[in-house]
């Protein structure tokens, strides 16, 4: 591999160049006298025109490798919506239901400590149908057929027979 000179980019310098800068300039410690501070600047400032260069030098040959593998990290193709999916929901699927047990009611399974939804919806009808017995809700249901076939009679119409409006609500 041949070895190329690429210049550091800017997040490399901003990074490099704290850590030269604490190495020239170690923290001083409060008590010390003006100069002393100066003759630290006067040194600084001789020394600027070498501490440049040397940050904006190539980067050597060990970390070559390195630099190029972290420029070259990028995905070759784009992640498709489902492989990213996958990814996300990764571990978030339904867990099993290990938690049945019996209805006391009508014997049915239902999750524990959660009303059992067979009993729940008889309950709804019992409130809908004004708490009649089913047989007492199919009785009422065939005098309602009778008074609209009576109806239909009196208009001068055919009477409707359950079988005919059964076959048209199965179709």
């Amino acid at each position: 591999m041949a070895a190329c000179h690429i210049a550091p980019s800017q997040s490399f310098l901003a990074a490099f160049l704290p850590v030269a800068r604490a190495a020239l300039l170690p923290q001083l410690p409060r008590s010390t006298s003006r100069s002393h501070v100066a003759s630290r600047i006067a040194s600084l400032w001789q020394s600027r025109s070498s501490l440049l260069p040397a940050a904006l030098i190539p980067i050597p040959g060990i970390l070559e490798g390195l630099w190029e593998g972290i420029l070259r990290a990028v995905p070759k193709k784009k992640t498709s919506h489902m492989k990213k999916r996958h990814r996300f929901m990764a571990g978030k699927g339904l867990k099993d239901v290990t938690a049945l047990n019996k209805c006391s009611a009508c014997g049915k399974l239902k999750r524990a400590h959660v009303l059992c939804p067979y009993c729940v919806q008889s309950i709804r009808k019992w409130f809908g149908n004004g708490f009649k017995t089913e047989a007492e809700v199919k009785a009422q249901k065939d005098t309602q057929w009778d008074e609209m076939n009576e109806r239909l009679q009196k208009a001068g119409r055919k009477p409707l027979l359950k079988e005919d409006v059964e076959d048209l609500a199965k179709t």
